[in-house]
Formats: C-alpha cells, structure tokens, sequence
C-alpha cells in the first residue's frame, strides 16, 4: 500500500486546485516524504483520493513532470525522480497577489514559466496573501526562498512584500504599474496600462469628441489624458457581485449597467462611452444587442480588451489591447539577462491602440472618409 497523501486541499485557498496538488506534491518531495524511485498513485487514482477531476491531477503531475520532479509511467503510475538526473542551471520564485489567477497574470506566468523551463531554470510560483486582519502573509514565500533562489519576480504592486524581499537580501525584480523600482529591487518591468490612453486622447481630438464617459470597476480612469485634451470626462463606477465567480459577476455589472441607461433613455449619443474591463465590455455589449442599439449608430464605443479572449463583434471594436504573452516574453527575456550577466534590463510593457469601427469614422484633412483599422503600438518594451 502506498504513502498516505501528506497535503488536504482547501477550496477556499486562492491558488486553483491543480496549483494546490502540485505545490504539496511539490513540498512533499523536497522535504523527503516521498523519495526517489518511489512511486505515486496515478491521475485516475488520485482524482477521487483528493476529490478532484481527472484533469486537475492531470494538470498537476504534468506541471511536476515539466519541473523534473516526477516521470509519468504508464500501467505503473508516478515515479518520483532522482533530482541529480536532472541539474537545474538555477531557480526562481514568481510571487503573486492572492487573484494571481486573473487572465493577464495567468497568461504571463505560462509565459515565463515555459521560456525558463526551455532554458534550464526551474521557475516556481507562490502567492502572498492577506490576512483578515489585512497583513501579508508570507509563509509559502519564506519556505520557498529556505532554498537555493537564484531570482524572485514580484508580480504585484504591494511595498510590504518589497520590503519583506529587500529585509531578506534575496535578488527580486518587480513586475508592476510603477514608474521606478522599489528600494532593493535588481530591476522594474512596467506594466504601463495607461500607454494607450494619449493615443486615445488623439483620436477623440480628431473625431472633435467633447465628452468621454469612462465604466470602470476597480479605478480605471483616462482623465488627465483627456483634460488635457480639453476633453470633459465624466465616470460611472460599478459595484460587481463577484460571489459567483469574478467573471460572471463583471459581466453581469456591464450588462446592468447599461440596462438600466437605455430603460431611462439615458444613453449620451454624441459621448465616447469607454468601457475600462473586458468582461464588463461582454456585459455591455449584450444589453446593447438585446435593445437593438448598435455601434457606432447608436452609441459610440471603446473597450479595455485582452488579446486572445478579446470580445466577438460585427465591426472592428475601437479597444486599447493588451497583449499579455508578449508581456510575458519580454519579462522572461529580462530575467534570463539577468540570471546569465546579473543585471536586469529594466523596461516597459503596455497596450496598443487599435483604432476600429465603434468610434465613428475618421475624417481627414482632405474631407474624405475611413472606416479601417489603424494599429498602433503605445509602448515598446526595451
């Protein structure tokens, strides 16, 4: 009979539940429970053992495979590996807030984590979360960096946990909306989410737009772009039930919200109404498609978009578009530069503008018209 299985799975717990199978495998491995050559119950096995599906265990050993802890055998099951037939050129932490699994931070990780492996390094992921009483917690950051590390990448926005690196004397760069990097920091990788927003700013200019109403969840804002413009700028703020689920309740704000300002007849044609999350963009979209209205006819559109889960549309939405597997290239490109020549080539990712079909057409000098696409790109990354 095999080794009882050392690790519990919380479903209230942040990290998704193949995160949490591999990271006590993970765990169990390194501190010797389990021991070379030992082996491990197979993904069908563990699915009801751990009260999962199939495709988390799945997930999960595939995820330690990749990472040379375990070797999948089939009719056998998994055979913890002997660590020495593998030699790792070094190790990294990539440390996240406790929502570390939103789209862009998930796309970027992938990213990271699949350029590091092909290079020889072992990238290892860990979240910081808060406490009630709102302080970080850093228990699974600290028992990470007890072992060799070569490189933590922070990818959040919170001091504390910069403090808590630069306390430790351990290398970390930051992944974040900053504009330079914290104190003890090797180097700063700016997500610079407001690169597109001049380029915005230009168009409305172009289009002689008067008024931009910003929905936003969470604080987005376009405003000193515009103001400076002399554009007036006016905000709607959702309130978003994320109870079931963030995606759906984001999606529900977009589509109530824009509900409730066409039952009151209250839609601003001659305003540019930019919706600041992608998911309440799908919401808005789907009232707007239940009313009948249409873009740019109706009602003039810019949306927040993520590339590769960007929203489905009969014309070219006018969006500032983040490309987050670039983000995570670029990010990977500069922490190999680091592990390789110990210096952090610091820079900056950001959304394009694409210039679509919902904002109207564009006139120019000449007096003629143009509804295509015009791309550009708001930031480039160094």
């Amino acid at each position: 009979m095999g080794k009882k299985i050392p690790f519990s799975l919380d479903r209230n717990d942040s990290r998704s539940l193949a995160r949490q199978v591999a990271d006590g495998f993970r765990k169990a491995i390194v501190d010797g429970y389990y021991l070379p050559g030992d082996v491990l119950p197979s993904v069908r096995e563990l699915a009801p053992m751990l009260g999962v599906s199939v495709i988390v265990t799945s997930a999960a050993i595939k995820q330690l495979g990749e990472e040379g802890f375990v070797m999948p055998r089939p009719k056998i099951g998994t055979i913890v590996r002997n660590r020495a037939t593998r030699q790792w050129r070094g190790h990294v932490v990539l440390v996240q807030p406790e929502d570390g699994a939103m789209y862009s931070r998930s796309v970027i990780a992938l990213q990271l984590r699949k350029t590091l492996l092909d290079a020889g390094y072992l990238l290892t992921l860990t979240n910081v979360s808060r406490g009630a009483d709102g302080r970080c917690d850093f228990g699974q950051l600290d028992a990470l960096l007890s072992r060799t590390t070569d490189l933590v990448v922070a990818h959040h926005e919170r001091p504390a946990t910069f403090a808590h690196l630069a306390k430790l004397g351990v290398p970390f760069a930051v992944v974040a909306d900053m504009k330079k990097p914290p104190k003890g920091a090797v180097g700063l990788t700016r997500l610079d989410y407001g690169a597109a927003k001049p380029l915005f700013a230009t168009r409305c200019v172009e289009l002689g737009v008067k008024k931009v109403i910003v929905v936003h969840w969470g604080g987005s804002s376009v405003s000193p772009e515009l103001t400076h413009k002399a554009i007036r700028c006016e905000k709607i703020a959702l309130e978003a039930d994320l109870s079931h689920g963030r995606l759906e309740g984001l999606r529900r704000a977009g589509f109530d919200v824009f509900s409730r300002l066409i039952a009151e007849n209250r839609i601003d044609r001659k305003a540019v109404y930019f919706i600041a999350d992608d998911y309440v963009a799908s919401g808005a979209l789907v009232a707007l498609s239940c009313a009948g209205l249409k873009s740019p006819e109706d009602v003039r559109l810019v949306t927040w978009s993520n590339t590769g889960i960007s929203n489905v549309y009969p014309r070219e939405l006018s969006r500032m578009e983040m490309d987050s597997a670039e983000a995570g290239r670029q990010i990977a490109a500069s922490t190999l530069e680091y592990l390789k020549n110990g210096a952090y080539p610091s820079g900056s990712v950001g959304p394009k503008w694409i210039d679509g079909e919902t904002m109207g057409e564009f006139t120019s000098a000449a007096g003629t018209t143009s509804g295509s696409q015009r791309v550009f790109v708001a930031a480039s990354p160094t």
